[in-house]
């Protein structure tokens, strides 16, 4: 599933016939061996039918299109990707997530909290989160998934006091 929102996305758009003949074209040879054509045409079915891709009609053919929900979809597995890459050793840095999203987007707020404790961050306060590791990336992933660019800012602090805690927290040994 991931492996096809990502051929989808980084095409932009896949050329399709009437039962998607382009699409292997652009697919490894060795995961044709492991993903037989049957089960990717039962894949993209799955994913029209919960909304990630849609088939779209014109001059030229017919194409296959991400849709918001699954840019939203692909955004949330490189989440994921972008956190199982933590380094070994901490560098003694603490990065801040801090974030001011409206009360008419409870919501969408709400749903960033879960994000990011789900992604092993820790709430000092309801809009502020720390993490040892560098995580400016997963910020820029969250403001385009949850599109809140203008209500999210990134810290790298040296030194938050009394921290042994946050250390403990994380599993960081004293220096």
């Amino acid at each position: 599933m991931r492996l096809i929102l990502g051929i989808v996305a980084a095409a932009g758009i896949i050329f399709v016939g009437a039962v998607f003949p382009n699409i292997f074209k652009m697919v490894p040879r060795s995961w044709l061996k492991r993903y037989p054509k049957k089960l990717v045409d039962q894949t993209i079915e799955r994913l029209k039918r919960r909304g990630l891709l849609r088939l779209v009609s014109g001059p030229r053919g017919s194409r296959l299109e991400l849709t918001e929900k699954g840019r939203a979809e692909l955004l949330g597995y490189e989440l994921r990707q972008k956190l199982l890459r933590r380094p070994k050793r901490w560098r003694g840095k603490w990065h801040l997530l801090i974030f001011d999203i409206d009360e008419k987007r409870k919501p969408i707020r709400d749903q960033v909290r879960r994000t990011l404790s789900n992604l092993g961050f820790y709430r000092l306060q309801d809009s502020v989160w720390v993490f040892p590791h560098e995580c400016e990336e997963i910020l820029e992933l969250l403001r385009t998934k949850y599109k809140v660019r203008y209500d999210a800012l990134y810290i790298r602090a040296e030194k938050i006091v009394n921290d042994r805690w946050l250390r403990r927290h994380f599993g960081i040994k004293e220096s």
